[in-house]
């Protein structure tokens, strides 16, 4: 096994994933109509309503992205952020799948069940790179 080309296949997983969140991010901070549907009048999803308190996806997908795009680079703190980017999509899916509670009639769960699947990939990603050695 090559051991030089799994690190740097795992460094790119990293940097796709930071990337993905960067991007989530950025979009989050453009016009409503690129991340959300309008719902009926007197209806917020959870999503808006925890955007009411502090703008966080924007600063969570950001911050996440662009903190596990230094760790992999650095290849220092990689296996702990990736458990940052598990913990904000992790959150974030559970507030898209739990949205629909308050809809009538219920919004549909992809984009939620999606977040969660990114957490879960950022978990096996954690786990391939402290496999290699690499914290």
């Amino acid at each position: 096994m090559n051991e030089r080309a799994v690190v740097a296949a795992a460094r790119m997983l990293s940097l796709v994933i930071a990337g993905l969140s960067v991007i989530v991010g950025a979009l989050y901070t453009g016009p409503d109509a690129l991340v959300r549907r309008p719902l009926p009048p007197g209806q917020e999803s959870i999503v808006v309503v925890i955007e009411h308190f502090f703008p966080v996806w924007p600063f969570l997908f950001a911050f996440t992205g662009a903190l596990l795009g230094y760790a992999a680079v650095i290849r220092r703190g990689v296996v702990i952020t990736h458990a940052l980017v598990v913990a904000g999509w992790a959150f974030y899916g559970l507030c898209l799948i739990l949205a629909p509670i308050r809809s009538v009639p219920p919004s549909p769960i992809l984009v939620g069940v999606i977040a969660v699947g990114i957490a879960v990939i950022n978990y096996a990603a954690a786990r391939l790179w402290s496999a290699l050695g690499v914290t």
